[in-house]
């Protein structure tokens, strides 16, 4: 108790410095929690201001089979010198040196070697492989693939600022078994709409070809065969549809051989085969195995 009874007899002037010298620790206390609150603002500012880069894959907008590798920066700042790095490199079949026996080589994707600048919501995409090409080579071709990006956040000789610049590494896991399944696999962009009504119009102007020219014949015979070809390839065409839609075999009813041009006496002169036409030309999206003049190929 004696240092309680020493603390009662200090005087007014030991009082004040005891005061003075709690009021500069409190300051002291106080300035130390003001600056750590304001690097971490600072740290956090900057995080959301940095560039921010990350690489994926996604099926293309045009051909929904089509699979692009996309490199953009999400971040409010440019990336500078963007580089890949791959424990295994992705890889891709060279279709376009396939040999005899349909043997395809499995190459490098030809990734550059830099990306030298990428704007905020910059994208920077290449066309990797097609679904359907790398569904038949099956388990031939890598389908997982580790990698990373690095970029920096100035350029590599900035004048105007000294302090070095950052590096930032992102890392990313490629894997075509989290892509949806080929056969459900389809986009109808708004290319493909535009696609289908082109098809729709390519149809029409075939058909009135076909009427301009069967209409120029003045002999009855000859309209008459030409009305039994319409007819039979319109009630085959109905036939095929209805049979699709009801999930049942096509049943193609027998022709009248008198309607066949082959076995009329009429020398008729030759006209556009309007049963091809209207097979050729119908559109049938389900069965359309050529898209943007890509082929399927069958390498099983």
């Amino acid at each position: 108790m004696d240092w309680f009874r020493d603390l009662v007899d200090l005087s007014a002037g030991a009082w004040t410095a005891l005061a003075a010298w709690l009021a500069v620790a409190a300051g002291i206390a106080a300035l130390v929690y003001a600056w750590r609150q304001y690097q971490r603002a600072k740290e956090q500012t900057a995080e959301l201001t940095q560039p921010n880069v990350a690489m994926f894959m996604e099926p293309s907008a045009s051909d929904w089979h089509l699979v692009e590798l996309v490199v953009k920066n999400f971040g409010r700042t440019p990336a500078y010198g963007i580089r890949f790095e791959f424990a295994n490199p992705p890889t891709v079949g060279k279709y376009e040196s396939a040999y005899d026996d349909r043997y395809v080589d499995i190459a490098q994707l030809n990734l550059p070697a830099e990306i030298p600048y990428l704007a905020p919501n910059q994208e920077w995409r290449i066309v990797w492989d097609s679904a359907l090409d790398r569904k038949e080579l099956g388990e031939s071709i890598a389908s997982r693939f580790h990698g990373e990006v690095t970029y920096y956040d100035e350029p590599k000789n900035n004048q105007k600022g000294k302090r070095a610049r950052k590096q930032f590494r992102s890392s990313a896991v490629l894997d075509w078994g989290t892509l949806h399944p080929v056969e459900r696999m389809e986009l109808l962009t708004t290319h493909d709409l535009a696609r289908q009504e082109k098809q729709k119009l390519e149809l029409l102007r075939n058909l009135l070809t076909y009427y301009h020219y069967a209409t120029n014949e003045s002999r009855e015979e000859v309209l008459r065969v030409e009305i039994n070809r319409v007819r039979a390839a319109a009630d085959e065409l109905r036939e095929r549809y209805r049979a699709e839609y009801n999930h049942e075999p096509v049943h193609n009813p027998a022709r009248n051989p008198a309607n066949n041009p082959a076995n009329n006496p009429v020398n008729a002169p030759v006209l556009p085969p309007v049963n091809n036409v209207l097979h050729d030309l119908a559109f049938d999206e389900a069965h359309t195995t050529i898209i943007n003049g890509r082929h399927r190929r069958d390498l099983g």
